[in-house]
């Protein structure tokens, strides 16, 4: 009988320690259901909601390498402008864009980073460049104008001038602090600006008018099928003259021809390298990986003095090969031949052989 109730009364011992050590147990807390980055497909391919946000971001960019070669130009045997010669240059470029919508329209920004192996006033280290804030059609900050945008080829020159080393350009701006408002109707679309030249350069005051560096400028462009045309008018306050341009393309064909032209009424900060030119281009599609497109411009009085055009002319033509080796790798070639006529009394005939190879995965 002893044994008996010492038998019971162990066993429930045991059991009310055991409910004693299972109330006081440490249970584990449940981890946090991860959040994965989600596609955002409301501003197009390449966009992820940042974790958290309601902000879409793209991250892309590229990697180019390039060699570049041209011949001697020598002005009519009054002595060697520019030697013959080759250069090499790898860049890379870094873009983010931020995306996000509200009641006002789309709230969009962009940084872009980029650095040149050959550029010498920069150095090898990344600098800003094309970087903005954008709510619906108004723009902020640092970006390109019209006459950085081009045809397809590398004939036809936008803010390049034929005469490069033998003339006394101003630098044409395309890339300035300012600011713009777009309209976009889709067939049809506009924009007004403000550009601020030189921004860098420090505090602007009224003690040199040489620094009233502001430019006004505007584009209508419409778009019908495979035909588009844009016209681009920009004044400029400093040299107080002014550039009117247009470009043209069509689908005709198993290409597509492009045709750029420009009059400006004197050398400004938007066009400083002719009175006058036209150029042209057609890119012929050969297969799903390669297209030639041969091209060729003209320019007319190309002498900028004292604020007018005094003389000379200029053409050009050449050949650009591109070709897509895989998806995001792509090879681009060129080669062109420019003939100078600068017809002053001092220097007459010149021309030059130039271009290059290049090498570019795009992410």
């Amino acid at each position: 009988m002893n044994i008996k109730s010492l038998l019971l009364g162990s066993a429930a011992a045991l059991a009310a320690v055991s409910g004693a050590q299972a109330a006081d147990a440490i249970v584990a807390a449940e981890p946090e259901p991860m959040e994965y980055v989600r596609v955002c497909d409301a501003f197009g391919t390449g966009y992820f909601y940042i974790p958290g946000t309601e902000t879409c971001l793209k991250i892309g960019g590229y990697v180019r390498t390039q060699v570049g070669g041209r011949s001697d130009f020598d002005i009519d045997g009054v002595g060697r402008v520019q030697d013959a010669g080759y250069n090499t240059n790898t860049r890379a470029q870094l873009r983010l864009e931020a995306k996000s919508d509200t009641e006002l329209g789309t709230l969009a920004s962009r940084i872009t980073l980029r650095a040149n192996t050959n550029d010498t006033d920069r150095g090898d280290a990344f600098y800003l460049e094309e970087t903005y804030i954008e709510l619906g059609g108004l723009r902020v900050g640092q970006f390109y104008n019209y006459f950085d945008t081009g045809l397809p080829g590398e004939t036809v020159l936008h803010d390049a001038g034929p005469a490069a080393g033998y003339v006394d350009y101003q630098a044409t701006d395309t890339l300035n602090n300012g600011i713009r408002y777009t309209f976009d109707g889709g067939a049809f679309m506009g924009y007004v600006g403000v550009d601020a030249f030189n921004s860098e350069a420090g505090w602007k005051t009224d003690l040199d008018d040489s620094q009233d560096e502001i430019g006004v400028n505007g584009l209508v462009a419409a778009k019908f099928g495979g035909v588009s045309i844009d016209v681009f008018g920009g004044y400029e306050f400093d040299n107080e003259d002014g550039v009117i341009a247009s470009t043209l393309t069509a689908e005709i064909g198993p290409g597509s021809l492009g045709i750029f032209g420009v009059y400006s009424t004197g050398p400004n900060r938007y066009w400083d390298y002719s009175e006058w030119t036209i150029g042209a281009e057609y890119a012929i599609k050969v297969t799903d990986k390669l297209s030639i497109t041969p091209g060729a411009q003209y320019w007319d009085k190309i002498l900028p003095v004292s604020g007018d055009y005094v003389g000379g002319s200029a053409w050009r033509v050449g050949l650009t090969a591109d070709y897509a080796i895989t998806e995001n790798l792509a090879f681009k070639t060129t080669v062109n031949y420019t003939d100078v006529d600068i017809d002053s009394g001092v220097a007459g005939d010149g021309d030059r052989w130039d271009g290059f190879v290049r090498l570019q995965r795009n992410f």
